[in-house]
């Protein structure tokens, strides 16, 4: 899904608005838990200079350590600026935060959380704001006094969200946004946010006169597959060790399954080898997209008509 029409994209540069690290957390899954991203700060900045992003926004889950890190690390790299970000759980949905000063609380409304990033001089984003699998805010889109919307959202590859979203971005009045969504180092700078200038002071800038465009392509499902097993491996390897007393010190992944009871590190050991069996992966990624596309058109069939 490559996008350009509309919006001059000659001289503009990329920003990628939408990026985990390691330090994004475990997410859960029906039973099971696991790493969200187990990609390295450091790894993740040298990969948007080989895509070439000009601005990148580490936005992991409720915390801001990881971006704090990639920007230490980014700091007099040429070509590559890093923005302070995070991706917050409110009461209703997640949001991003962009340009911040220092965490957000989780767990607070909406409105009081814009009310928040705003209050550091940050921007307010609606990430996948009509998504069928990550906690979205929906239609509270249009009463929140949100910068952007995130309108290409580059996992989430269901022909249906990402175009409810830009359909209902133009009701709504706020800035158009592209953000990979990168789990892992390959998604970096899958798509990303045009914008006129070349610092991360020109993209607020850009965002707040609404003057940004998106672009990129949809993350593949063999990319995401491969995504899914490298976490499956790191959770093997990181159980093992820790079963043997033998943890990586420092490491924030490895510092979380060592806190896991020994019960549940085992149950975890063998589900990561069940996993990795072939063709569990790839059965798994194909089920996953069948499901994830009609629940997608479900909610498609249930706005596509709606003024709100």
């Amino acid at each position: 899904m490559e996008n350009t029409i509309g919006f001059n994209t000659e001289n503009c540069r990329k920003a990628d608005t939408h990026v985990h690290t390691k330090y994004s957390g475990f997410t859960k899954y029906s039973l099971a838990q696991f790493p969200d991203s187990i990609a390295d700060p450091d790894m993740v900045v040298k990969a948007a200079i080989r895509k070439g992003i000009d601005v990148l926004c580490i936005t992991d889950h409720n915390s801001t350590a990881g971006a704090l890190k990639a920007q230490k690390y980014a700091a007099g790299l040429p070509g590559i600026e890093v923005v302070i970000g995070e991706e917050i759980s409110t009461a209703e949905g997640e949001m991003i935060g962009l340009f911040l000063q220092e965490r957000i609380i989780p767990g607070l409304d909406a409105q009081e959380t814009v009310e928040c990033i705003h209050a550091q001089g940050g921007i307010a984003v609606a990430p996948h704001p009509f998504s069928s699998h990550c906690p979205c805010l929906g239609r509270k889109v249009r009463y929140l006094d949100l910068d952007g919307i995130e309108v290409f959202n580059a996992i989430h590859r269901d022909r249906y969200s990402n175009r409810l979203a830009l359909k209902k971005s133009k009701t709504y009045g706020k800035a158009i946004i592209g953000g990979s969504d990168a789990h892992s180092i390959e998604m970096v700078g899958n798509a990303y946010t045009t914008f006129s200038g070349i610092t991360g002071d020109d993209l607020r800038t850009s965002i707040l006169r609404k003057n940004t465009f998106f672009g990129g392509k949809a993350t593949s499902l063999a990319t995401c597959i491969r995504w899914s097993t490298d976490v499956a491996k790191e959770i093997r390897r990181a159980t093992y060790r820790s079963l043997r007393w033998d943890t990586v010190q420092g490491d924030v992944l490895h510092a979380r399954v060592h806190s896991i009871r020994k019960r549940h590190k085992i149950i975890g050991l063998f589900g990561a080898a069940l996993y990795l069996m072939p063709p569990v992966p790839i059965i798994s990624g194909m089920i996953g997209e069948v499901i994830t596309r009609r629940k997608a058109k479900k909610i498609w069939d249930e706005n596509k008509f709606s003024n709100e």
